[in-house]
């Protein structure tokens, strides 16, 4: 029932946004007297912030612009490699591209955002590989006949993924995503599959919160899984492809992490209205692409949700050796010959320092010069995914990871 008071909430304030919208434009039009004035442009500043507090914000396209490389621009094509229920596999290839170019499977999160939050970290990787994204979908959109949706259905269609790309594919697992795809390896390795990852690369992933404990180790040690049920989880409405599919609202999930940093949204959004106020118009497009895609939100199956707190988070299945897939423990110790490259960043306070590179440790089998971290100094949790930091430090160390490791490039050299 919350949930469909909230929908409809968010019905009748996307009226009201639109109903400033129209006053808005009266107050930017060059008629108006005052615009350029002191208190037209604080009209402007309250009416766009409160627009955007208030409106709805879809999923956005993709939308990649052309990759320019040596003066030439290249477009990028795109194609929708698998279409399932939960997830479709995007395939970006920019024309041009050498045959011998790595493949990078990119495993996004699933936390209330969609993939497209992560635009600019595929971007980065355009130029010069084939890149392949999980692009999952929002749970209420799915049909309650399409059936559950949980951590270990997560971890086959990864596996389903990788098997259609084919073998050489490099891994990069973004955040929560990094645990069922270093699954996924170990499962790849004790079947001796060609299609094991060629490298893997992990992004800020909560490999082990029993590392450095931080402050979602301490949240995870008073989780009550029946009391987040009772509290947390939602039935779909009516009007939407899903209805009844009980799931994990994506307002839900931004609201809890907004309030791990709620002080830097609310400067952010202060900072907007200055912005707009003083005609700062950069920083303020900045301001909307970012939050464009951050307010855009993704409902989680309550399955998945349920799972991934249990398996990652409160158990921490993986690390201590009690995940098992299809009947099988699932033993990271299985990896001995797959390189592993984890990144962290300084001023993470979600996942701590040594929780991410903690996968390297749970590979014991796999021989230290496969081993490499980077920590990022100056960046917090997004900051390792967007930003000069990512664009400057973290992107450039990843590629060359996998340029190094890429089986595909080092067979042709050879064969030359």
């Amino acid at each position: 029932m919350r949930y469909y008071i909230a929908d409809a909430m968010n019905q009748s304030l996307s009226a009201t946004a639109r109903l400033f919208g129209s006053v808005k434009s009266v107050t930017e039009s060059r008629f108006n007297p005052i615009r350029e004035k002191k208190l037209g442009r604080a009209k402007n500043a309250l009416l766009e912030t409160s627009i955007r507090i208030l409106r709805h914000y879809p999923k956005r396209g993709w939308d990649y612009p052309d990759v320019k490389i040596k003066e030439r621009l290249f477009p990028v094509n795109e194609t929708v490699v698998i279409d399932k229920p939960f997830c479709r596999l995007m395939k970006f290839r920019r024309t041009g591209l050498s045959k011998s170019a790595p493949k990078v499977l990119f495993v996004a999160a699933m936390s209330g955002h969609h993939a497209t939050l992560s635009r600019e970290t595929f971007r980065e990787f355009l130029p010069d590989h084939e890149v392949y994204v999980t692009d999952w979908t929002d749970a209420r959109m799915v049909p309650l006949k399409e059936g559950r949706f949980g951590f270990k259905e997560y971890i086959a269609y990864v596996l389903e993924f990788i098997n259609e790309i084919g073998p050489n594919t490099h891994f990069v697992g973004l955040c929560q995503a990094g645990v069922p795809v270093l699954a996924a390896a170990a499962i790849l390795s004790a079947q001796g599959s060609d299609c094991k990852p060629a490298s893997m690369s992990f992004l800020a992933s909560p490999m082990d919160i029993r590392v450095n404990p931080g402050l979602l180790t301490k949240i995870s040690g008073i989780i009550n899984l029946r009391l987040v049920t009772a509290v947390a989880l939602h039935k779909v409405p009516s009007r939407y492809p899903g209805r009844g599919r009980l799931v994990y609202p994506g307002m839900v999930q931004l609201g809890n992490f907004m309030s791990l940093s709620i002080r830097s949204h609310v400067e952010s959004h202060v900072q907007y209205a200055k912005d707009i106020y003083h005609g700062n118009l950069e920083d303020a497009d900045k301001f909307r692409d970012f939050y464009n895609e951050y307010f855009s939100l993704l409902d989680s199956a309550a399955e998945f949700y349920l799972e991934t707190l249990e398996n990652v988070f409160i158990n921490q299945t993986l690390p201590k050796g009690l995940l098992t897939f299809q009947g099988e423990k699932v033993d990271c110790a299985d990896i001995t010959d797959i390189p592993i490259f984890t990144v962290e960043g300084k001023k993470d306070n979600m996942v701590t320092k040594g929780q991410c590179q903690a996968a390297a440790d749970l590979c014991s089998n796999l021989p230290d010069e496969l081993k490499e971290s980077y920590i990022e100094e100056g960046v917090g949790h997004y900051g390792i995914f967007s930003g000069s930091g990512f664009r400057e430090g973290i992107a450039p160390k990843v590629k060359d990871f996998i340029a190094r490791h890429n089986k595909v490039q080092k067979q042709m050299v050879v064969q030359s």
